[in-house]
């Protein structure tokens, strides 16, 4: 089959789309059909992605997201002048226009994995997420990841008892710390 511009093509009569990667844009692939799976293959017969099979009279479409992604996060300054980004979920477009372009192409690198682990799905809770907390950093997009599919759970706060004895605040004099960082470093003991 041919595949368009944006490495997606369609079968029974353009009723059902299936993505390939945008390395393989305007391309001929050979595509393997058995009753559950549609397989994508290169010109030397190699696996490229495999989508589960659509059936029925409407149209639908099948979008692995992974290669896309991967894709975009090598060449992250491109991703606006792509026909990915135009693709992409608007919370997630949203959220990437509203990122600097300097952490761009790592926090499209950190969507690749969190699909790669646990599909689109998640990497899109994740954004949603994220644009909730209004943050757009890589370390926080991956803590709210853990956050939302680690099996690890949210404690609520511990409620202390009354017979817990005060400490007493204890005071410390930097005064001497002062006197050796001013003399640069050097203790006269």
């Amino acid at each position: 089959v041919q595949t368009n511009g944006w490495g997606k093509f369609t079968l029974n009569k353009g009723l059902h789309e299936y993505s390939v990667s945008p390395r393989h844009t305007n391309t001929v692939v050979t595509v393997k059909l058995t009753s559950g799976t549609v397989t994508v293959l290169d010109d030397r017969m190699q696996e490229i992605i495999t989508h589960k099979r659509l059936y029925g009279e409407e149209h639908q479409e099948s979008m692995e997201w992974l290669p896309y992604l991967n894709y975009v996060s090598r060449h992250p300054r491109s991703l606006m002048n792509t026909g990915i980004f135009s693709m992409m979920p608007v919370n997630m477009q949203n959220y990437l226009s509203g990122c600097e372009s300097t952490q761009r192409g790592k926090i499209l690198k950190i969507l690749s994995e969190l699909t790669e682990r646990t599909g689109f799905e998640s990497a899109l809770q994740t954004v949603d997420q994220a644009i909730t907390y209004q943050v757009r950093d890589v370390d926080s997009l991956q803590n709210l990841y853990r956050r939302l599919y680690a099996d690890v759970p949210e404690l609520p706060p511990m409620n202390l008892q009354g017979n817990i004895p005060k400490m007493k605040q204890l005071s410390a004099d930097l005064a001497s710390y002062d006197l050796v960082l001013l003399k640069g470093g050097v203790a006269n003991g």
